[in-house]
């Protein structure tokens, strides 16, 4: 009776080890494939905008920006942005940058600041 109690015991831990874990990309760092797809989104999308124009003077600067799509953004300081993790932290001539909105998401990020730089 013992021997097949003891038996029983040993298989039972080779039946959960043999389970199949999911799998990852082995490329991608964990923190960033456990991110959730909105922000990755998001992040791409704004790496994919392109600073047409800026213009004004003593922190009153306005810009331009031309997403992917083809449509065009008016970006100040004072108006929101049309992303929800994604802030206009600095506009100067010739460049925007901008900071993530949420420090706690930070980790699953690439990168928590992202500039443009004005493109001729």
């Amino acid at each position: 009776m013992k021997w097949r109690f003891l038996v029983l015991l040993l298989l039972l831990p080779a039946e959960v080890l043999t389970q199949d874990a999911p799998r990852r990309n082995p490329f991608i760092p964990d923190e960033v494939a456990q991110c959730p797809a909105a922000i990755v989104e998001e992040e791409q999308q704004l790496l994919n905008w392109a600073l047409r124009g800026v213009i004004g003077r003593d922190g009153n600067w306005y810009g331009w920006i031309q997403t992917q799509a083809g449509s065009w953004i008016r970006i100040t300081r004072q108006k929101p942005l049309p992303l929800f993790y994604w802030q206009l932290d600095h506009l100067l001539y010739g460049s925007a940058q901008f900071s993530d909105k949420s420090a706690g998401s930070r980790t699953c990020r690439s990168r928590s600041i992202i500039e443009l730089k004005l493109r001729k």
